[in-house]
C-alpha cells in the first residue's frame, strides 16, 4: 500500500528469494479491466526476514498507523521478506504450464498480442515486472483503496476474489474487505514498497468489528476473529500462497481461536510461524503488519509464461534491466552524502528513489539505495510447494479457559459473528 508510516526494523536475514509457479485460481466475480503492452517497466530489490518469538514479553511496541514521517516524509515499508524455496519432496506434481508449447510458438503468439497467452509475472517480486495484467474491479464485497496500483496477474486477482466472497458468503453482513496496493500497471519499482512488483503482493485490510476501515490497527481489541480466520484460512487452503505476512500478536489471537473452533493442531502448528513447528510456515511475523496482511501468490500459469517469453520480452523493450535496491537503516553521523559515497550513486538518485524533498536523512529510520542492474533475475523453474489443505475441523469443545487468559494476556480481540 501506497502513503504509510511505520517504524519498521531491518531484518535478519532467513531465506533466498523464491522462483514460483503453482495453479490456477477460482474466478473471480466480475471480468476485470486488461492491460495493453507494457511501456518499459522498472524493478527494484530483495530486503530481509524476520525472526518472531513467543512470549508476550517480547511484542514490541505497535508501529504508528498513519504513513507519513516528519515532514511528510514516506517510510520504506518493509514487505520485502522473501521465504525459502519449497524442497522437492513438498512440490506440486502438476504438469507446467505451457508445456504443449515450444518457445518459438510462445513467441509467435506474442508477437501479434502480448497478452494473448495471459499475463505474465517476471522476475521477482522484489525485482520484476508485470505484463499483461489485469486492474482488480470493484465488487460487492471489497473496495479498491487505490484502483491505480491494484494491477495484478489473472490468478492473483481471482484468487483475491475467490476469498474475499468466501467470508461474506459464510458470515452474512460483512462489510467489504479493503484491498490496498498490489502492483502498478507494468510492475516495477512502486514507491514506499519493496515488493508489489511482479502482481504477485497484495495488501488486505483486517475485518474489524469497530471502525472498521483502511489501515486500522487490528492489535487493539477489535479484530474480526470469525471473519479474519476464515479470510486466511481460506487463502491457504484454496489457492496457491506463498506467504501471509500478519504481525505476531494477531497470529497468536488467530491461532488461539482456531484450535477453539476445533481446527487441527498439527496443521496450525505447520502453517504459523508463532508458536508453530514447521521449518516453512506460511504466517510469518515482519514489523508493520498490524494494519494489514501481506497477502504474495504463486502464480504458476503468469510466472512460468514469465520465465520463457523473457528474452522475447527484454529484445522487444517489453522490460528493461531494472534498477536494483538495497536497504539501508541511517546510523549515527551518517547524511545523504555519506550514503551516497557508500553506495556509488548520487545523493540526487537517493532522494528520488525514497521521495525526498530535502538533502536530510534521519537516524534509525531505513531508506531505499538504488543501485544499477544488469536484468531481471530470472531464476530456473522452482519447485512449488502442494496446497496445504486442513483436515475438517472438530466439533468445538468447551472454551479453554487457561487459553482465553493467555490469548487476552497479549491482545484482547472482538470475534463478531
Amino acid at each position: 500500500m501506497r502513503g504509510i508510516r511505520s517504524s519498521h526494523a531491518l531484518l535478519s536475514t532467513l531465506a533466498l528469494a523464491c522462483a514460483m509457479h503453482g495453479c490456477a485460481a477460482p474466478p473471480a466475480a466480475r471480468a476485470p479491466e486488461t492491460a495493453p503492452a507494457p511501456a518499459a517497466p522498472r524493478a527494484s530489490d530483495a530486503h530481509d526476514p524476520a525472526q518472531a518469538g513467543d512470549d508476550c514479553d517480547d511484542v514490541p511496541a505497535a508501529s504508528p498507523s498513519d504513513d507519513e514521517g516528519p515532514e511528510g516524509e514516506q517510510a520504506t515499508i518493509d514487505d520485502g521478506f522473501e521465504a525459502p524455496q519449497a524442497s522437492a519432496a513438498a512440490a506440486s506434481t502438476a504438469p507446467a504450464p505451457f508445456a504443449d508449447l515450444t518457445d518459438a510458438e510462445i513467441e509467435a503468439r506474442l508477437r501479434s498480442d502480448v497478452g494473448a497467452l495471459g499475463s505474465m509475472s517476471v522476475g521477482r517480486t522484489n525485482g520484476g515486472a508485470l505484463v499483461a495484467g489485469v486492474r482488480m474491479p470493484e465488487g460487492a464485497n471489497w473496495e479498491v483503496v487505490h484502483p491505480a496500483l491494484a494491477w495484478g496477474t489473472r490468478e492473483t486477482v481471482d484468487a483475491l476474489a475467490h476469498a474475499i466472497d468466501a467470508v461474506a458468503a459464510r458470515f452474512p453482513n460483512t462489510p467489504k474487505a479493503f484491498i490496498g496496493d498490489i502492483s502498478a500497471k507494468n510492475g516495477g519499482h512502486l514507491h514506499p514498497h519493496i515488493s508489489h512488483q511482479s502482481g504477485r503482493d497484495v495488501d488486505l485490510g483486517y475485518y474489524l468489528t469497530d471502525g472498521h476501515r483502511w489501515y486500522a490497527d487490528a492489535s487493539g481489541g477489535s479484530l474480526d476473529l470469525p471473519r479474519t480466520w476464515h479470510l486466511v484460512r481460506t487463502l491457504i487452503a484454496e489457492s496457491d500462497v506463498d506467504l501471509i505476512l500478519v504481525d505476531r500478536r494477531i497470529q497468536r489471537v488467530l491461532k488461539a481461536y482456531a484450535l477453539e473452533i476445533g481446527e487441527d493442531p498439527a496443521w496450525l502448528d505447520d502453517v504459523f510461524q508463532v508458536g508453530g513447528k514447521s521449518q516453512r510456515p506460511i504466517v510469518f511475523h515482519v514489523d508493520g503488519h498490524a494494519t494489514h496482511l501481506h497477502v504474495r501468490f504463486f502464480n504458476p500459469q503468469a510466472q512460468e509464461l514469465g520465465r520463457r517469453a523473457y528474452r522475447f520480452l527484454l529484445a522487444r523493450r517489453i522490460v528493461t534491466p531494472p534498477t536494483l535496491y538495497v536497504t539501508h537503516t541511517v546510523k549515527p553521523g551518517e547524511t545523504l552524502s555519506h550514503l551516497a559515497r557508500r553506495y556509488k550513486v548520487t545523493p540526487e538518485a537517493i532522494k528520488k528513489a525514497n521521495a525526498l524533498t530535502k538533502d536530510v536523512v534521519r537516524l534509525n529510520k531505513p531508506y531505499k539505495i538504488p543501485q544499477p542492474g544488469s536484468g531481471i533475475a530470472m531464476p530456473t523453474r522452482a519447485a512449488i510447494p502442494a496446497r496445504r489443505v486442513p483436515p475438517a475441523p472438530k466439533a468445538a469443545a468447551a472454551v479453554n479457559s487457561s487459553r482465553r487468559r493467555a490469548g487476552d494476556k497479549c491482545l484482547r480481540t472482538g470475534s463478531k459473528s
